[in-house]
C-alpha cells in the first residue's frame, strides 16, 4: 500500500463560539479540529485539562505556556465553574469523536491513509462501513506494515508531497513503538500519561450526506455524557469537553459539533438564550439575504409547516449553525454552492462539484439537523425517505 498526506491539528483547533476573547471563552466546551499528529493529540488534551504532563514541542519550536487560558472553561455544562480557575491548567476530561471513514495508521508522529496509486488525491470511500470493520482494517494494515518493515531493515516507505502535486517517497522507522492504529494512540496516552480521554469512532463518508443511522449514533454516543454533566455526575472526574475531527476539520466535524450543541440545548435550554444574545435575528437573517442564504429551502419550509414548533426549531438550529461556522456554515454554504453553480464564469468541473455539494450533501444534512431538533423527528424521517425515493 502507498500512504501519503497528513494534517496537523496544533493550529487547527477551533471552538463552538464566535469570539476567542476571554469575555466569552469560558462558555465553550465543544471543539473541532483536523486529523492531528500524535504530538497534536497530546497538546490538545493538555489544553483541555485531560492530561497533566507538559505541552510537547517539535525540535526548534516552542509553545505558549499559558495556552490553557484558551480552554473552554466548563460553564456551558457546569454552571458553578469559576472563571478564575483558568489562572492555571485545570483537571478535566475529553470525549473525542473521530468521524474519519478511511482507515488510519500512524507511522511515527504522523497519520497516514492508503490510496489508489492511480488516484492518490481521491479518498477511498467505504460508505456504510461499521467502526468495528474500519478498526479491523487498521489492525491488519499495522501488521502488514511491520511485516514489510522486517524486509527493509525496520524501514517502511510512506508518501507525501514535496511540492503541491508532486509525490515523494519517505522512509520511516517502523516498529511496535512507532506504528499505531488510531485507537492505539489514544489508549497509549491514557495508559502512559493517565490521560482522561474517551475515544469514539463513527466513520462517515467525506462530502456525502451522513446517513440517518449516523445521526442516531451521535445522539446515542453524546446524550448520556451531556446529561451526566448537567446532573453533576462527573464532578469527581472533572469537567467534560467534546472534540470532533474528520480529515480537514470542516464538513463532518462541523456536523458533529452542531449535533452535540443541539443536544446540549435540549438538556439545557438556557444555552439558546446565550446564543440569541451573541447572534441577534438581524444578524442571523440579514434583510438583504435571499431565501436560500436564510435557510428557507423547499424541504425546510415543508418541515416547518408540519411541525408544531417548526419556527422555533429552525431558529434554534440556525443559532447553533452560526456558532459552529468557523470553518463552514451548513446553512449559508448551500447558497454559496448555488451561486457558483449558476454563474456563467464557472467551469463545468466546478459546476458539477457545486451541484454535488449543494444538492446531495448540504441541504440534506441541514434537514437532518432540523429533524433532530424536534420531538416530531419521525415525521421528518418520513419526509426525507420520500425525498430519497423520488431521487432514485
Amino acid at each position: 500500500f502507498f500512504f501519503f498526506f497528513f494534517f496537523q491539528a496544533e493550529d487547527g483547533i477551533r471552538d463552538a463560539q464566535e469570539s476567542r476573547g476571554l469575555g466569552d471563552v469560558y462558555k465553550r466546551q465543544v471543539y473541532g479540529c483536523a486529523i492531528p499528529t500524535r504530538v497534536g493529540v497530546h497538546n490538545i488534551l493538555h489544553v483541555l485539562g485531560a492530561v497533566d504532563t507538559p505541552l510537547k514541542a517539535y525540535p526548534g519550536e516552542t509553545n505558549d505556556t499559558e495556552m490553557h487560558r484558551g480552554y473552554a472553561g466548563p460553564q456551558l455544562l457546569h454552571k458553578d465553574f469559576n472563571h478564575s480557575q483558568l489562572s492555571a491548567p485545570i483537571k478535566g476530561r475529553v470525549l473525542w469523536v473521530n468521524l474519519r471513514e478511511e482507515p488510519i495508521v500512524y507511522v511515527g508522529d504522523r497519520p497516514f491513509v492508503f490510496r489508489d496509486l492511480t488516484r492518490p488525491y481521491v479518498n477511498v470511500e467505504l460508505t456504510g462501513i461499521e467502526s468495528s470493520k474500519v478498526e479491523l482494517v487498521e489492525r491488519m494494515l499495522k501488521v502488514d506494515i511491520l511485516n514489510e518493515a522486517d524486509q527493509y531493515d525496520g524501514q517502511f516507505m510512506v508518501h507525501d508531497e514535496d511540492k503541491p502535486g508532486e509525490l515523494v517517497g519517505i522512509w520511516e522507522t517502523a516498529n511496535d513503538g512507532t506504528v499505531k492504529t488510531i485507537r492505539d494512540v489514544y489508549e497509549d496516552i491514557a495508559e502512559t500519561e493517565n490521560a482522561r480521554v474517551k475515544f469514539l469512532r463513527l466513520p462517515v463518508t467525506d462530502e456525502q450526506s451522513p446517513e440517518l443511522k449516523d445521526f442516531d449514533s451521535l445522539v446515542t454516543m453524546l446524550l448520556p455524557e451531556i446529561k451526566d454533566c448537567c446532573n453533576g455526575k462527573d464532578a469527581e472526574e472533572g469537567p467534560l469537553s467534546m472534540i470532533f475531527n474528520c480529515q480537514m476539520g470542516r464538513g463532518r466535524t462541523t456536523t458533529g459539533m452542531v449535533v452535540c450543541c443541539l443536544l446540549i440545548g435540549q438538556v439545557n435550554p438556557e444555552y439558546y438564550s446565550a446564543l440569541t444574545e451573541a447572534h441577534p435575528t438581524s444578524k442571523l437573517y440579514p434583510a438583504d439575504a435571499n431565501r436560500y442564504a436564510n435557510g428557507d429551502f423547499s424541504c425546510i419550509v415543508q418541515l416547518r409547516s408540519l411541525l408544531s414548533d417548526g419556527k422555533s426549531s429552525k431558529h434554534n438550529v440556525d443559532l447553533i449553525l452560526e456558532a459552529c461556522d468557523r470553518m463552514q456554515n451548513l446553512r449559508t454554504a448551500v447558497n454559496v454552492w448555488k451561486v457558483q453553480m449558476e454563474s456563467a464564469d464557472t467551469t463545468e468541473e466546478a459546476r458539477s462539484r457545486a451541484h454535488h455539494h449543494g444538492v446531495h450533501y448540504l441541504p440534506v444534512s441541514y434537514t437532518h439537523l432540523r429533524a433532530h431538533e424536534t420531538p416530531e423527528h419521525l415525521v421528518c424521517r418520513l419526509l426525507l425517505e420520500k425525498k430519497k425515493k423520488k431521487k432514485k
